[in-house]
């Protein structure tokens, strides 16, 4: 059976294109462990969570 990949969005991630997820994912995905935790530090955790479904 092949394994189907389905992004899971959130309150942030909802109304933006597929185009603007690809080029957060590459800039989160090239950023040095500094530079990721203070991207992480400068969200808003009360301002996220998950949109739609919960997969468990």
């Amino acid at each position: 059976m092949a394994e189907q990949s389905k992004d899971i969005l959130s309150e942030y991630t909802k109304d933006i294109t597929p185009e603007q997820r690809a080029e957060l994912q590459e800039k989160v995905s090239n950023m040095t462990e500094e530079e990721l935790k203070e991207f992480r530090n400068s969200l808003d955790p009360d301002s996220m969570g998950f949109f739609g479904e919960e997969s468990v």
